[in-house]
């Protein structure tokens, strides 16, 4: 953290952390809805409130400035961001808030596995170290045995790794473009994506849009409003100040945050698994995040 960041930076941090520990337990609320609806209406509610981003002269032109690579790797991006929220979700419908959290939280180590080959970024040692550790923690929590009150621990576990795999997709495919856009101009363009993918998931799936209660409505315009504007929002700010591996360490926090939400307002206890698992998986991100590498600052025109 730079000197001159001040107290707000660390609000910022701390209300972005807490927002987005709020989004898997305002997942279980919903009732009787298909995940891949709520998935929808969380990102189509977001896309809504950053759709006016994209009025600002500056920006479109600083999209329509992107070169062919350029523009298909942001287009990457929001397909991956899709990807993720669908998979996500829906891992909640099968296993624990905790396990699904810790699970999709495991980006540093597929970021650290396949970025030799998708961006030329090679581990160091201490990565390598990390990655192992965070690995077994993962085997641990993936393969609970007990499925006691959850549907399907199993499939709920692999989807959730899946969703960490396509955020991974999502961070390799911003990272080299990232730089040339503002906060504005990126949120937009890569929500506009995400939103394509999952129209076009629940148009094949032939899942129900409509025809909910009144809270259900509620719920999905809070999980926009919460972890995705102000809690993103609030961390993407940040990074104004703070090196991104602040905020991937300071974002540690969330499955812990996740966890005591889902016991205190969802009487859900984590699962054994959850309980050996993962610290280690913890620990394994946490000396991957602590092994040097840093993904682009926030360029100089974010506001």
């Amino acid at each position: 953290m730079t000197a001159g960041s001040g107290p707000a930076v660390h609000v910022a941090l701390a209300v972005g952390l807490t927002a987005v520990s709020t989004a898997a337990v305002l997942v279980r609320l919903v009732d009787g809805v298909s995940s891949l609806a709520i998935a929808f209406w969380r990102i189509t509610f977001a896309a809504v409130l950053f759709a006016p981003l994209l009025l600002s002269k500056r920006r479109r032109e600083a999209l329509a400035g992107l070169s062919t690579s350029a523009r298909w790797r942001l287009l990457g991006a929001g397909v991956f961001l899709g990807a993720h929220f669908a998979l996500w979700i829906t891992s909640l419908q099968y296993t624990s808030v905790a396990s699904s959290v810790l699970l999709v939280t495991t980006n540093p180590i597929w970021v650290g596995l396949l970025s030799p080959w998708l961006i030329g970024e090679r581990p160091t040692r201490r990565t390598w170290v990390g990655i192992l550790v965070a690995m077994i923690g993962a085997v641990i929590v993936g393969f609970e045995a007990d499925t006691g009150e959850y549907a399907n621990p199993a499939l709920g576990n692999a989807l959730a790794l899946a969703g960490g795999l396509a955020a991974s997709g999502y961070l390799m495919m911003s990272r080299s473009v990232r730089p040339s856009l503002d906060f504005g101009a990126y949120s937009a363009a890569t929500m506009a994506g995400a939103w394509v993918v999952l129209a076009l998931v629940v148009v094949v799936s032939g899942v129900p849009l409509s025809g909910y209660e009144a809270s259900a409505w509620g719920l999905f315009a809070a999980m926009a409003l919460g972890p995705q504007l102000l809690g993103h929002g609030s961390l993407v700010w940040a990074l104004r100040w703070v090196g991104a591996d602040v905020v991937a360490v300071v974002l540690l926090g969330e499955p812990i945050g996740a966890a005591i939400l889902a016991w205190y307002v969802l009487g859900e206890v984590p699962p054994d698994a959850a309980w050996m698992g993962g610290p280690l998986l913890l620990v394994g991100i946490g000396i991957v995040l602590s092994a040097g590498a840093r993904p682009p600052q926030v360029s100089e025109s974010d506001t």
